[in-house]
Parts: structure tokens; sequence; C-alpha cells
């Protein structure tokens, strides 16, 4: 179990460093870009066709990055106002059930968002779509957004085995809860 938990943690280590960085500094080169456009608008009167589609689809793509680094900390979707209130009437083991629960429903709903999302990559794909100013083809979009919620799905479901594990240990019984404003 040990073995387990050290390797999970250095997978989660990977992606929060990796993917954390892609992310954030795909959000600060569009943000940029997109005050670039706004000057280039208003004072110039001109812009890049493509500029727009370019700042939609890069920041929705790097926000479907983010989203395993969301879940490796645990505040995304989840229910952490329940958890609370569950851990402060002393219903310990209720909170440990609770949290596997809400892991496995993750790792499913992410899982099938992920995998019926072929069809749209597929889709797109096959036809040669592109985004409204026609340069920017959607298929590497659908292919990140797939990518970020199976990545979600995978560190959800290394959460399920390590809540598994801490509640098989008893370590529900004396853990601290995270105390958030995440509902």
């Amino acid at each position: 179990m040990d073995g387990f938990l050290a390797f999970s943690q250095r997978i989660k280590d990977a992606i929060h460093s990796v993917l954390g960085w892609i992310a954030s500094a795909m959000l600060l080169g569009l943000t940029l870009f997109a005050l670039l456009e706004i000057v280039r608008r208003y004072v110039f009167s001109v812009v890049f066709e493509w500029g727009q589609d370019a700042i939609i689809v890069g920041m929705v793509s790097a926000v479907a990055f983010y989203f395993g680094v969301t879940q490796i900390r645990r505040s995304h979707l989840v229910m952490n106002a329940i958890i609370q209130l569950l851990h402060a009437q002393g219903y310990y083991k209720a909170v440990g059930i609770t949290k596997i629960a809400v892991s496995a429903v993750i790792v499913l709903f992410c899982g099938a968002i992920g995998v019926t999302g072929w069809s749209s990559f597929s889709y797109a794909w096959d036809r040669d779509l592109n985004t409204y100013s026609l340069l920017i083809p959607l298929w590497p979009f659908y292919l990140i957004l797939m990518f970020g919620f199976l990545l979600m799905a995978f560190v959800a479901f290394l959460q399920t085995i390590e809540d598994v594990i801490s509640f098989a240990r008893g370590e529900h019984l004396d853990a601290e809860i995270e105390m958030t404003t995440d509902v």
C-alpha cells in the first residue's frame, strides 16, 4: 500500500509541475495576446482575423490542461460543504465513505466525457473542421479536451484508491479535513 501511495504521489507531482506550468504559460501568453489585440483594435483599427478564435480556443485548452491539477488539489467537482458538515458532526466514517464515493463519481463522470469525446474529435478530423476564421483546425482542441477530462479521471482514480487505503487503515478517524469555501 505504501508503494502505491508513493507511486501515486510521484505521478501527481509530475502532472502538477508539468501541466500546471504549461497551462499557466498558455494563460499568461494568451492574456497578453488579448491585450495586444485590444490595443490593435481600438488604437490602430486593425486586428488579426484569427486572433479572437485563437484566444478562445487557447484559453479553453489551457483550462482543460489544468483540470488534472485542480483534481490533484481536490478542488474540482467536490462537495466540501457536505464533507465539512459531516466531519463537524463527528461522522468520520461517513466522511471517509463520502470521499470515496465522490472520487469514484468523478472517475465515472470525467471518464465518460473523455471517452465520448472521441466522436467529436473524429468528426472534426474527418471533416477537417476549422474555427470561424478558417485558419485554426478544431481537432487539436477536441483532443486537448479529451486529454484533460481523461487525465482528471485518472487522477480521481488514483485518489479513489488512496481514499480506500486511508479508510481501510482507519485514518479517517483522526484525519483533519481541508477547510475550503468551495461548494
